[in-house]
């Protein structure tokens, strides 16, 4: 799949955008304690079994996305000056890919945040 350059611009503009307005947006609110009914202990499991399972595929997307990046320098540094414009022209997938496991995992925390913060 060839991605034009004005595409690939796009893209990126879009996605520093993006992640200025995420990065930068915060929103200062006070509590609301909501009348809840008590939690029974098997209420307590499922919400710790689900922190759990959103904390382990939080930190696989992480490792993934790390573990990619590092296979694609290695490659590029040990590849020969003719396969390095190769691996470039491939590099884009292999960055967009990074940053959407970023996003995921990082999406995977905020909804941690609010579950623990709902109970």
């Amino acid at each position: 799949m060839k991605v034009s350059k004005r595409t690939a611009k796009m893209i990126t503009i879009v996605t520093i955008i993006l992640g200025i307005i995420l990065a930068t947006s915060m929103v200062f609110a006070s509590s609301y304690d909501l009348p809840t009914a008590s939690s029974s202990p098997a209420d307590q499991s499922i919400r710790n079994l689900s922190g759990m399972l959103l904390s382990v595929a939080q930190l696989v997307g992480v490792a993934v996305a790390v573990i990619m990046l590092i296979v694609l320098a290695i490659k590029y540094i040990s590849a020969a000056p003719n396969d390095k414009a190769e691996i470039k022209k491939h590099a884009v997938v292999y960055i967009v890919g990074a940053i959407v496991l970023f996003a995921a995992s990082g999406i995977l925390g905020i909804i941690k945040n609010f579950a623990t913060a709902i109970s």
